[in-house]
């Protein structure tokens, strides 16, 4: 069983800068889009820059209320930890880690058998650091998804007689596909749920693209279960429906220029009665 030791997860920093670097080999249905996207997931996991509803709130909290939780779950503020700790997503990640495991694992197996050396020994010191399971207290695993690679990672091959640079390629492969992994199984389900809510809220790519209005109180939370359901079609009076949903469910700016139109009321009918008066 995995220990819990920080002190046996030292990361190496240059074994973690090859891997973000590394250009992994894809096959032909990756196109240059997918790679770019890889690319800036990888950075953003490094970096927890990932675009959280916590992270949305702090940049457009005109269009993601404060109280708004996680889309998956709809029970916790969605924060970069959330997104690992989710229960709606703690079965798959913890089958991503187990499958890191086993490719790293394998690799040891086929190098030992290559250099006809007992490999046992070493694959326990690789299942036995703390990184293969999470919690909250557990940082080695955040670690591990963040991309910075523990210094076992590499000594277990050189261990085997596996040169330093190829053995940082063996491990730079195993960890972007788990970055890829992570991708499709836990961040692209993860937005289209976010996807939904936005649909339902008529907050769209064009909305969060433009500038953040000036001067708008944040919005007011709208429970998700009290939403239209979504839908995929465009209507050709989606500019009436938006005003209607925004009327429905006062969104912010519909809020701020209602306010607006009943103060240019009472100035205008102010100044009919001033006329009034004069004739």
């Amino acid at each position: 069983m995995a220990t819990t030791d920080p002190s046996r997860y030292m990361i190496d920093w240059a074994l973690t800068w090859h891997t973000l670097m590394f250009q992994p080999k894809f096959d032909n249905s990756f196109t240059k889009e997918n790679v770019s996207k890889h690319y800036t997931l990888k950075f953003q996991l490094f970096l927890e820059d990932l675009p959280t509803l916590e992270s949305l709130k702090r940049t457009r909290p005109d269009l993601y209320m404060e109280i708004l939780t996680c889309r998956s779950c709809e029970d916790h503020l969605e924060d970069f930890m959330h997104l690992f700790l989710c229960n709606k997503r703690r079965v798959r990640l913890h089958q991503l880690l187990a499958s890191y495991l086993h490719h790293l694992t394998h690799k040891i197996k086929e190098a030992g058998d290559n250099a006809n050396c007992d490999y046992s020994p070493l694959v326990d010191r690789i299942t036995s650091l703390p990184c293969w399971s999470f919690s909250s207290s557990n940082w080695s695993s955040y670690s591990l998804v963040h991309g910075c690679l523990p210094t076992t990672f590499l000594e277990v091959f050189e261990t085997l007689g596996i040169p330093r640079l190829t053995a940082m390629n063996v491990v730079a492969a195993i960890h972007n596909n788990f970055v890829n992994k992570f991708r499709k199984r836990i961040w692209n389900p993860r937005s289209y749920d976010k996807g939904l809510w936005e649909h339902a809220m008529n907050i769209t790519s064009t909305l969060k693209q433009s500038p953040r209005p000036k001067g708008l109180s944040k919005s007011s939370y709208v429970p998700y279960s009290s939403l239209p359901p979504p839908t995929h079609v465009d209507s050709c009076d989606s500019g009436t429906d938006w005003l209607k949903n925004s009327m429905q469910y006062r969104l912010s700016w519909f809020d701020h220029i209602s306010g607006f139109m009943g103060r240019l009321t009472v100035l205008l009918n102010n100044s009919f009665c001033r006329m009034e008066c004069r004739f």
